[in-house]
């Protein structure tokens, strides 16, 4: 009868341990969609054009660089559109890159690439190398951070000496593709 009773006493004991697992709720927590950056890209023209009442995205090409250094990519986005160009080039948005997206720096234009990020930096941010211009006016400069922006006409500042171009790493090159169509 003892060995009944302590047989009784585990089985018990073992039903009570599987019905506290079993009524145990399990507890599925919400997982954050994993966002690609050129869809972050895309939100970040989006919003912009939408604060403006645009409501055509226009078609573009995107390079990423840290221009000031902080770790984070920041995003250049040249539009490559009719609605966005001139006979002396095209719009170049700057985006900072931040943690849940991008924001918008500066809108700079008429300009053309190639598009390059120079080794020399202005108030934490580094120059952005551009063509402007056309015929004997074209030519490349470049665009100093002031602490809020890059200047907004870049065709204001003096052309660069081609024979002496400061150091530079290529970001857009001056062929029109690879570009991203409007979405």
């Amino acid at each position: 009868m003892r060995a009944s009773w302590m047989g009784t006493a585990l089985a018990v004991a073992l039903l009570a341990a599987c019905g506290r697992h079993a009524d145990t709720a399990t507890v599925t927590l919400p997982v954050a969609p994993v966002v690609s950056d050129a869809d972050r890209a895309q939100g970040a023209l989006k919003a912009m054009l939408a604060s403006r009442s645009i409501q055509e995205v226009p078609v573009h090409r995107d390079a990423r660089a840290d221009l000031d250094n902080d770790g984070t990519q920041d995003l250049l986005m040249l539009l490559d559109d009719p609605n966005w160009c001139g006979n002396d080039g095209c719009t170049l948005l700057v985006f900072h890159g931040e943690k849940d997206g991008y924001r918008l720096v500066t809108q700079t234009g008429p300009l053309r690439a190639p598009i390059a990020v120079g080794t020399r930096i202005n108030r934490g941010w580094h120059d952005l190398l551009v063509d402007v211009g056309s015929g004997d006016e074209a030519g490349t400069v470049a665009l100093e951070y002031d602490g809020s922006g890059y200047p907004e006409d870049p065709t204001m500042a003096a052309l660069l000496d081609r024979a002496r171009l400061p150091s530079a790493t290529p970001l857009l090159d001056a062929e029109m593709a690879p570009r991203i169509a409007a979405q």
